[in-house]
C-alpha cells in the first residue's frame, strides 16, 4: 500500500505518517497543494487523501489541474470540515473521488480506508494474472 497525504495541517499529516508507520504502509506527505501535485504527477498511489482548504493552492485546484490532464480513475478520498459531499464532487468523478470524508478523521476511518484500498489493490493483481 503507497498512500499520500495532502493536508497543510502538521497535526493531521504527523498523524497518519505516524499511524502508516505503525502499519507498515508507505506514506508520503505534503503540506502544501502544488507540493501534492506534484507528487500524483510524479507517482502512482494505491490511496489520495486530499484535505480540500490548504491555503494558496487547494484541493478544488489539484482537482482542476488533473482534470484537465485527463487524469483517470485515481483512489481520492477527500477529507473536508466544510458540509460537503459526494454532490458536491460530481464534476470530479471522473478523476477518481471515492468517497468524502468530514473531520476529524479517526484512526478507525484510517484504518478502514487502508483495508479498503488495500484489498482493492490486491483484487487488480489477482484479476491480471
Amino acid at each position: 500500500m503507497n498512500l499520500l497525504a495532502i493536508d497543510d495541517s502538521s497535526d493531521t499529516l504527523e498523524a497518519i505518517s505516524d499511524y502508516c508507520n505503525i502499519e507498515g504502509v508507505k506514506c508520503k506527505v505534503a503540506s502544501e497543494g502544488l507540493q501534492g501535485l506534484l507528487e500524483i504527477q510524479k507517482q502512482e498511489y494505491d490511496l489520495i487523501l486530499l484535505d480540500m482548504a490548504i491555503p494558496e493552492y487547494s484541493g478544488f485546484d489539484i482537482l482542476d489541474q488533473l482534470k484537465k490532464q485527463g487524469v483517470r480513475e485515481k483512489n481520492l478520498v477527500v477529507i473536508t470540515a466544510a458540509k460537503l459531499d459526494m454532490d458536491n464532487f460530481s464534476d470530479y468523478k471522473e478523476v477518481g473521488i471515492k468517497e468524502v470524508l468530514h473531520k476529524p478523521i479517526s484512526l478507525d476511518q484510517l484504518d478502514e480506508l487502508i483495508d479498503k484500498y488495500s484489498k482493492a489493490r490486491k483484487g487488480a493483481h489477482i484479476s491480471s494474472v
